[in-house]
């Protein structure tokens, strides 16, 4: 602000009040050159041109809007001229009908007061006439079923008829008028006891009665009676057809036939009635039984799927919501919220429900094919992707399933509570389901000898838990907060624990590895249960090669441990050099009783580890005691003995070879070996070179 008041003060500002232009001139020659001097006269041309032409365009537009108001003037003054003159013949005229209407009025001031008295006359012979004809309108009224315009007309003609009622002309009247009266009050009553009256005409029914000055407690219990004698035979008709149409029609049914009369006979008692008390009973009985006949509905297998199940859900709500407004009752609007809760629940059960079928259905066919495949391996890696991948998906799409209840264009799909609800049914399906398989397997891996599951499935199962476990858990729970955090933005899980989920699938892993393997060790130690005990040891021959059981035992332990190697890994390291001699290759003394007193005890039926060399030493230690035992309780010969030699160097040379801990493995055929040469009668063993010889000839 102050410098340009600086400006317009300084004498060499050409745009300023104070310029001087012969100071400016000065200080130009001064300061410029010729040049300079030149251009800012060409300047200064310019823009003294310019202005000109601006002050002429300025002159010639202000003349014009001088002729323009010249001529609006003198036109406005002849305009007012004539509207002069049409005032002042206004103002005779509205003079003369000034006198005209007074002259009037004095001739027509008699005549006006009788025509007042007449029509004052009218008035009362058109009420007459009213009183008079009351009774035939009352009936024809009636007839047509006007019932309003009955009760209209009679109490209009009330006030009169008890005013004058005593004339003898109007008595009468009066008596016939009682009579119509309360024959249509019969009439309403028995038309509130009849089922097919609609609410509309209870509601109807009731007002006309209190016109006609009933008593409000009667009418109360009468309203309420009927009304709810009506809403039963809406409630039958909506059970008759739960079983005969969809959810979606049901409750357009529903919201059209028996919702809708609720919502009339509630606004008709609130209108009517003062007392307000027994209503909100009343209503949450009746709707208690329209929540029952819902759940019935939503459990039909036709409205299982996902979206007729949504839609007929919301529309059932929308109805509810504006219910509770009307009922004014904190149970209907609660119960409301249970409902959709309740599909919710139900949807989730049904989901987890179809996975367990399904995946039932999975393991079939990998049984029948395990089984139809006889001695051939099978690929056990490919069947327990298959297995895996097709759960994983299941209960992926399922989860994506029930984010469909949280959609924004749903009523309830952005209450809190719905998704509280998603949430807790989305980790309920992956618990029960994971739960449900882990219970399953631990089931079949109980009944497996007498169903004759396939081990190699139980190996898959085993596996197939130990999988979830690791990894598919954490999957899951990472895709489910993912859909959450896309369907509604910060919901997250509400109870999330997976300890009881974790602990069952690895108990489940756990039973299905030690059922496996003691199917693996009872079936080669019944071989070998069988062949030493149905042999006579005292009278065998000399020995020629390794029996055939042996090889069988060895086909057994050889097929498992194949399998075994497919699904889990090896962690048992190589054994040193000295555990490989032979065990006849060892000093005498070792196969006394006193030695094997304070030799390291082997538990049999211990756990099974998750790994390769753990399922295979543990079939090997049933297997292998089980010889023991049985050998403990025959009495051998000469060549009996040389013959379990033959067959445990054989057993020692083929088990070795599969990764078995050769230190347990020549524990439990030391001690077969030892236990038959202390029940020998002649103990020879044969040299370890003919031993080698024999066996390489088997």
């Amino acid at each position: 602000m102050g410098e340009s008041q600086k400006d317009s003060e300084n004498p060499l500002n050409i745009d300023g009040n104070n310029f001087n232009s012969e100071m400016y001139i000065e200080c130009l020659l001064k300061c410029a050159t010729l040049r300079q001097v030149m251009d800012k006269e060409a300047e200064v041309v310019t823009q003294s041109q310019y202005l000109q032409s601006e002050m002429q365009t300025l002159v010639y537009e202000n003349y014009n809007k001088f002729i323009s108001a010249t001529e609006t003037v003198r036109k406005m003054r002849s305009d007012f001229q004539i509207m002069q003159e049409e005032m002042n013949k206004l103002s005779e005229n509205i003079n003369k009908i000034t006198t005209f209407s007074s002259t009037i009025s004095e001739n027509l001031k008699d005549s006006g007061t009788t025509v007042n008295r007449l029509c004052n006359t009218r008035q009362l012979l058109d009420k007459l006439q009213f009183v008079f004809l009351l009774p035939t309108q009352l009936n024809k009224a009636i007839e047509e079923n006007r019932y309003m315009d009955a009760v209209n007309d009679y109490t209009h003609a009330q006030r009169v008829l008890q005013k004058y009622g005593s004339q003898p002309s109007f008595q009468s009247i009066q008596t016939e008028c009682s009579e119509i009266i309360s024959d249509l009050k019969k009439t309403l009553r028995e038309r509130l006891l009849t089922p097919d009256t609609t609410a509309s005409e209870l509601a109807e029914s009731v007002g006309l009665l209190r016109q006609l000055q009933e008593s409000d407690s009667s009418l109360q219990d009468i309203f309420l009676t009927c009304a709810e004698s009506r809403l039963q035979q809406h409630l039958k008709s909506l059970s008759s057809i739960v079983d005969n149409v969809d959810i979606l029609e049901w409750v357009e049914k529903c919201n059209n036939s028996l919702l809708a009369d609720i919502g009339i006979v509630i606004t008709c008692y609130h209108d009517t009635f003062q007392n307000k008390e027994i209503l909100p009973e009343f209503a949450d009985k009746v709707m208690t039984q329209v929540f029952q006949l819902f759940e019935e509905v939503i459990k039909k297998p036709e409205n299982t799927g996902t979206d007729i199940l949504i839609r007929g859900l919301d529309k059932f709500f929308r109805k509810l919501q504006a219910m509770s407004e009307i009922i004014s009752s904190d149970s209907v609007s609660q119960k409301a919220v249970d409902v959709v809760v309740q599909c919710i629940n139900h949807k989730a059960s049904m989901q987890y429900q179809i996975i367990q079928t399904q995946f039932k259905e999975n393991l079939m066919k990998v049984r029948q094919s395990l089984a139809s495949k006889g001695t051939e391996s099978a690929d056990l890696k490919d069947i327990l992707s298959s297995l895996q991948v097709h759960l994983m998906q299941k209960i992926q799409a399922s989860l994506l399933d029930l984010m469909a209840f949280l959609q924004k264009n749903l009523s309830f799909g952005l209450k809190p509570w719905c998704g509280k609800a998603v949430a807790d049914a989305c980790w309920t399906v992956i618990s029960e389901t994971l739960i449900n398989i882990s219970d399953m397997v631990k089931s079949m891996a109980s009944l497996q000898a007498s169903n004759n599951i396939p081990f190699e499935l139980l190996l898959v199962l085993a596996k197939l838990c130990l999988e979830m476990q690791e990894n598919g858990v954490s999957t899951l729970h990472n895709h489910l907060l993912k859909l959450l955090e896309e369907s509604s933005p910060g919901l997250t899980v509400g109870n999330n624990d997976t300890s009881n989920i974790m602990v069952s699938l690895s108990t489940a892993a756990q039973v299905a590895l030690d059922s496996e393997v003691v199917f693996i060790g009872q079936t080669a130690a019944q071989m070998l249960r069988v062949s030493v005990l149905a042999r006579d040891w005292l009278r065998a021959p000399e020995p020629r090669g390794p029996r055939a059981v042996c090889r069988r035992v060895v086909e057994t332990l050889a097929s498992a441990d194949t399998a075994a190697s497919q699904l889990f890994p090896t962690s048992m390291k190589p054994s040193s050099d000295s555990s490989r001699r032979t065990i006849w290759s060892r000093p005498s003394s070792s196969f006394s009783p006193i030695s094997r007193i304070f030799s390291e005890r082997i538990e049999v039926f211990s756990p099974a580890g998750a790994d390769r060399a753990a399922l295979s030493n543990g079939a090997l230690k049933v297997a292998l005691k089980a010889l023991v035992e049985c050998v403990r309780l025959r009495t051998f010969s000469r060549h009996g003995l040389q013959q379990l030699q033959v067959d445990v160097h054989f057993l020692q040379q083929r088990l070795s070879c599969m990764g078995n801990d050769e230190r347990l493995l020549n524990a439990l055929l030391e001690d077969a070996l030892s236990s038959a040469q202390i029940r020998c009668v002649d103990p020879q063993l044969m040299e370890p070179s003919i031993v080698d010889i024999i066996c390489e000839r088997g």
